[in-house]
């Protein structure tokens, strides 16, 4: 069912803007008793008009739980993109991504591009097996594990890139 369509079905305003759970579920209740086919013993059509209430309400309040996640998602995001903004800054912020414990983007995005943010790597202890100890600073972690991957800091392999042979003609 059309939105729109549902809107004008529980008379509610096309631009009336957002629309609350709570404020949908009131307006269906108010018309859904009043369109009852047991209230309306001699009309025909109450059933159809009060079967048509039911779809109305179930559409706009998928939409108005959907709009809802995506806000979530949306904020959580944001809240994420702005961690790691201070990270690069330079501040430390190990404890809140310890406390994120894993980002998973939302099923859209089509692939599970899990990140997992590893306390291990921000800890300020050292391990105790090697005598290793890890760095507070985000971008030394970057360093490090670049490193260990045999990349520079801007994601280049340490040795350069290998040219293909040039054939002569």
């Amino acid at each position: 069912m059309d939105l729109r369509q549902a809107r004008r079905l529980l008379e509610l305003p096309e631009d009336g803007g957002p629309l609350t759970a709570e404020a949908l579920r009131k307006q269906y209740l108010r018309l859904a008793l009043r369109t009852h086919p047991d209230k309306n013993p001699g009309d025909a059509s109450a059933a159809e008009r009060f079967a048509d209430l039911g779809a109305a309400h179930t559409a706009l309040l998928a939409a108005v739980a959907q709009g809802a996640a995506a806000a979530r998602e949306h904020e959580r995001a944001a809240a994420l993109l702005d961690l790691l903004l201070r990270a690069v800054q330079g501040k430390d912020v190990s404890n809140e991504l310890a406390a994120l414990g894993e980002y998973r983007p939302p099923a859209e995005f089509g692939v599970d591009l899990s990140v997992r943010f590893d306390s291990r790597v921000l800890a300020a202890d050292s391990c105790d097996e090697c005598g290793h100890r890890p760095p507070t600073d985000v971008r030394q972690a970057f360093r490090e594990l670049f490193r260990e991957e045999g990349l520079t800091e801007e994601g280049d392999p340490i040795g350069g890139y290998e040219l293909p042979p040039i054939r002569e003609v």
